[in-house]
C-alpha cells in the first residue's frame, strides 16, 4: 500500500551474491518516493539469478501491486540474466529500460584497449 500511495511508478530491480553456506541470490525491487528517498517494495532469497526466478519474483510482484494488464508503470534493471524474457511474459504492458549508469560501465569495458574510429562523413 505504501509503494501505491507514496511512490512514483518507477519499480528498480537488482540483485546480489549472497555468499554464505548455501549459495544463493538476492532479488530486491525499490521505489522511489516524493523526497526521492528510496522505498524498499520486495525482497527474496532465490537459489539462482535465472529467467525461472525473475517469472516467480515478478509473478509475485505483479500480483501484490496489481500491475496486470495496466500501462504507465517502468521497470528499470542493470540487465540480470534472463529479466527481459520474464518482464515480457509476465508483464508485457511495463515499459522496461536498463540503468544508464551499468551500460555505460559495460560499453566502457568492452572499449578498454581498442581505437574506435568513426567516419561522419558516411552517417
Amino acid at each position: 500500500r505504501g509503494w501505491k500511495a507514496g511512490c512514483r511508478q518507477l519499480i528498480g530491480l537488482d540483485s546480489c551474491f549472497l555468499k554464505c553456506l548455501l549459495k544463493s541470490e538476492f532479488l530486491t525491487a525499490v521505489g522511489r518516493d516524493t523526497n526521492n528517498q528510496m522505498f524498499t517494495i520486495v525482497s527474496a532469497v532465490v537459489e539462482m539469478e535465472c529467467t525461472d526466478s525473475w517469472v516467480w519474483f515478478f509473478n509475485l510482484l505483479s500480483n501484490d501491486l496489481g500491475l496486470e494488464d495496466k500501462y504507465g508503470y517502468t521497470i528499470i534493471s542493470d540487465q540480470q540474466k534472463g529479466i527481459e524474457i520474464a518482464i515480457s511474459d509476465i508483464l508485457s504492458r511495463v515499459e522496461h529500460r536498463n540503468c544508464a549508469r551499468h551500460v555505460f560501465a559495460n560499453w566502457s569495458m568492452r572499449k578498454i584497449g581498442k581505437s574506435y574510429e568513426c567516419d561522419f562523413g558516411r552517417l
